[in-house]
Parts: structure tokens; C-alpha cells; sequence
């Protein structure tokens, strides 16, 4: 059973995420005009993928990495598993906490990291 290159696949997976909602963010506010905005804009950007990382990091020890193990395990490991496995955590959220938005957008994440993780894991190294 080979868990792929489970180590590297997660952090390049939360950055790549969390990379794109900062470009999403910048999409939607567009660039600060003046420095200060922009100061801001970075002071917010920082506090921003730090927290996203923690609570990225948390999520895997707690949820990622045994889902990960059992996919490896009793399955052929394709992405349809980590989708799945990104659907269910979705309706775990919304069960637990019972709104819809707060439910889509921990999903949404999820699923943008299972499958960049899934990608990333057994992506074969380049000579």
C-alpha cells in the first residue's frame, strides 16, 4: 500500500488554495489605489494564509490523513474517493452547523485540496 508522497503533497495542496482565493480576492477588490490600502491589503493577506494554513494543517491530521489511509487502503485510490470523500465532509459541516454558505465554502476548500492533494501525491518526479 503506497501513501504516495503524502508530506509534500499537503503543503503544496493548502498553499496552492489558499493561492487562489488571495487571487480571488484580489479579483474582487481589485488593487488597493494608494500604499496604505495596499499595506493593509498585505497585513490581511498574511494573517490570512496563516490561519488558513493552521486550520488547513488541523483538518488533515484530524480528517485528511486517516481518510487518505483508508482510501489507499481499501480502494483503487482514484479521484472519484477524494471527491467523495470531500462531498461527505461537506454534509458533515452542514449537519453540524446547519447553514448552507458555511457548509459550501469548507467544502469547496476541501475538495480544491483533496484533489490537489491526490495530484500532487502521486505526481511522478520529473528527471
Amino acid at each position: 500500500m503506497s501513501l504516495g508522497r503524502w508530506d509534500t503533497a499537503v503543503f503544496k495542496s493548502v498553499f496552492m488554495s489558499a493561492f487562489l482565493v488571495l487571487l480571488y480576492a484580489i479579483y474582487e477588490i481589485l488593487l488597493p489605489p494608494d500604499f496604505d490600502s495596499l499595506a493593509g491589503f498585505g497585513m490581511f493577506a498574511m494573517l490570512f494564509i496563516s490561519v488558513y494554513f493552521l486550520f488547513s494543517l488541523i483538518g488533515w491530521l484530524l480528517i485528511g490523513f486517516p481518510v487518505h489511509w483508508l482510501i489507499c487502503k481499501y480502494s483503487s485510490g482514484s479521484y472519484f474517493f477524494y471527491i467523495a470523500a470531500a462531498v461527505l465532509f461537506t454534509a458533515l459541516i452542514y449537519l453540524v452547523f446547519g447553514v448552507i454558505e458555511v457548509a459550501a465554502i469548507y467544502g469547496f476548500f476541501a475538495l480544491i485540496q483533496a484533489v490537489l492533494f491526490k495530484y500532487y501525491a502521486y505526481k511522478q518526479p520529473q528527471t
